[in-house]
């Protein structure tokens, strides 16, 4: 095993506090150090794929073999990105799997890592909401948790879909308005009290990418 850095082109401010606080230390204990980079400083953005492309232009044939690039950005909102579009009667994972694919083709970087978040950071977060009572204390949140389940069922969180009313975030904010304002810090405090064995196994999306990352320091 070697020492690996990793760049992480994150969304936003919400995306580089879990990489902060949640996934830099697990990926140091198998050598690999992260380091997220905002690509919005809002709470809410959007990132265009040209966006995107001027952030990895540098490294594109001229990092290091022990320098990696992976993304993390929202499905939720895409705008410009290849693949982007809807192919009924793709499923979810598929769309994103082709998006990915055409990410990589169009960034040809062989140390990039090209990862889209389904559909929203937040459908980490609902992979146990009745953690957000704990982040709200002065009662806002009482009661989400069995509201959000009653309208979510049985669906699987990255499968909970990307409307404009009914996205992750979008239904968060409709239980406990309050969450607009605080999704940088709640966010990832809910997520990382959830653990990262939980969310991998509920998300399998997410898990995969984990996986990937975790075997970066073992690359030739």
């Amino acid at each position: 095993m070697r020492d690996v850095t990793l760049r992480v082109l994150c969304e936003g401010p919400t995306e580089q506090n879990f990489c902060t606080q949640v996934l830099a230390p697990h990926l140091r204990s198998v050598r690999v150090f992260i380091r997220p980079e905002p690509l919005c400083q809002g709470r809410f953005g959007i990132v265009p794929f040209a966006k995107l492309r001027r952030a990895i232009k540098g490294d594109i044939g001229r990092s290091r073999s022990h320098e990696w690039v992976t993304t993390m950005i929202d499905l939720y909102g895409l705008v410009g990105f290849p693949g982007a579009e809807m192919l009924p009667p793709e499923s979810v994972n598929d769309r994103v799997a082709r998006i990915e694919a055409e990410m990589a083709e169009g960034l040809p970087n062989p140390r990039f890592i090209p990862y889209i978040q389904v559909h929203e950071f937040e459908a980490l977060v609902l992979v146990d909401v009745d953690l957000l009572p704990s982040q709200f204390p002065d009662g806002e949140a009482d009661g989400a948790p069995a509201r959000l389940r009653a309208r979510i069922g049985n669906t699987a969180p990255e499968e909970v879909n990307d409307g404009d009313e009914t996205a992750p975030s979008k239904r968060l904010i409709r239980e406990v308005p309050g969450y607009a304002a605080m999704k940088s810090i709640a966010g990832p405090s809910i997520v990382s009290r959830i653990g990262l064995p939980r969310l991998r196994q509920t998300c399998p999306h997410f898990g995969a990418w984990v996986d990937q990352l975790e075997r970066l320091s073992a690359e030739p």
